[in-house]
């Protein structure tokens, strides 16, 4: 299966790490070069931002461009030959498993738009599983909320229904593609690999910073109240998946169950 990095081009000592970690599971990648959004000018930002936000906080520059390297792949898998496609980005660490699931697309479901295989180490809701043949993962069509773009696997057909969506950005694209809030995922039939073949590791994030100091800026801090409520709906979730009533009922009467995705090296 073809893979794309997405890579920025002062970020050598990424792409020097990626090589290594793919070459160490006998992979091989293509290089797309990231889009900076921090290189980017105020009129070239506004004119593919929404005029309506709809993210919690506006869109910084680092997120506008992890945005459109995200979109510039998608637009190269939709002109391709290829019916499937991986896509990576380039601070993530790669599981033995990623050899034998990324070396073929013929365990695909021929219904597939996309199979997120990374994991964001959050609880999901996954409907029955299917195990890959040959190897110790087993896949499940997500029907929860699970963020990040580290690394999934788009179809062609997919890659060109998904761009009409991104002409003008108002969310982050891990929001826009895995987020039930928001139409695109509604529209795609999105299946969840678990254990994960990769996760996010190793690099500080380039865009949390900027979310972090947009956050202090849009968002009132919480009460000495509010915060013990914080607490302790934290600890709850961590748990939730086996304590809830309403998950307990979803594992017992159907084939659908709530995990949180492992990654295992």
């Amino acid at each position: 299966m073809k893979c794309y990095l997405i890579n920025l081009d002062r970020s050598a000592d990424r792409l020097e790490q990626m090589e290594r970690e793919f070459s160490r599971y006998g992979l091989d990648f293509t290089r797309v070069p990231a889009v900076d959004g921090r290189l980017l000018s105020q009129a070239e930002l506004d004119a593919v931002v929404a005029p309506v936000r709809r993210w919690e906080i506006p869109m910084p520059p680092g997120e506008i461009g992890c945005f459109l390297s995200h979109r510039r792949c998608l637009e190269i898998i939709a002109s391709g030959d290829d019916a499937f496609a991986a896509v990576f980005e380039d601070d993530i660490v790669l599981s033995k498993q990623a050899q034998t699931v990324l070396s073929s697309s013929d365990w695909i479901p021929a219904d597939t738009d996309i199979i997120k295989i990374e994991t964001f180490n959050t609880v999901i809701l996954l409907d029955a599983a299917t195990r890959i043949k040959g190897s110790d993962c087993s896949y499940g069509r997500l029907l929860s909320k699970h963020l990040c773009t580290g690394g999934y696997i788009v179809s062609r057909d997919a890659a060109k229904r998904m761009l009409t969506f991104m002409n003008q950005i108002s969310v982050p694209i891990d929001n826009l593609i895995f987020d039930p809030a928001y139409e695109m995922f509604a529209g795609l039939n999105i299946y969840q690999i678990y254990p994960a073949l990769c996760k996010q590791e190793g690099f500080v994030s380039l865009i949390e910073s900027d979310r972090k100091t947009l956050r202090r800026q849009y968002k009132h801090r919480p009460s000495f109240p509010g915060l013990v409520v914080r607490e302790i709906a934290r600890s709850y979730n961590r748990s939730a998946h086996i304590l809830s009533p309403s998950k307990l009922w979803t594992r017992l009467t159907s084939k659908k169950r709530w995990l949180r995705v492992q990654f295992k090296p």
